[in-house]
């Protein structure tokens, strides 16, 4: 499955460090890493994480699958503006875990009932992805 071959090829930049707007594959920030990972399978993605935002189709949070796009507000909790994406892992009960690159740790999974993600939560997407 596509998904599953998308989180996988995700998965080999876990803990490679964050830097700000780079378009390479030794560090990232988020939108850069979700660019980086959808290019690989054909899909080509703005590198802009309010952008990315603005594409694909909204999905209900218990409906979150493999693959799909989380999106949540920045360091401004109460802002209405997307500042953070990640690529969807897999869903426990509320729980969405997601690979992103975080500012703090690099490269990780987190999950969306942890304090911060929690308060800044705003949706989920999906991107259509052709199978190859």
């Amino acid at each position: 499955m596509v998904c599953d071959s998308l989180f996988c090829f995700a998965k080999q930049y876990i803990n490679k460090p964050y830097c700000y707007g780079t378009k390479t594959p030794k560090c990232f920030d988020c939108s850069g890493l979700v660019r980086h990972v959808f290019n690989h399978f054909g899909v080509d993605l703005p590198h802009c994480s309010e952008c990315q935002g603005k594409l694909g189709k909204f999905v209900s949070p218990e409906n979150a699958m493999r693959g799909d796009l989380i999106f949540f507000n920045g360091r401004q909790k109460n802002s209405e503006t997307i500042g953070h994406v990640g690529i969807v892992s897999h869903t426990e009960g509320d729980k969405i875990f997601f690979i992103h690159a975080s500012v703090q740790a690099g490269v990780i999974i987190s999950n969306s009932e942890e304090a911060y993600y929690r308060d800044r939560f705003m949706f989920v997407k999906r991107i259509p992805i052709q199978n190859n």
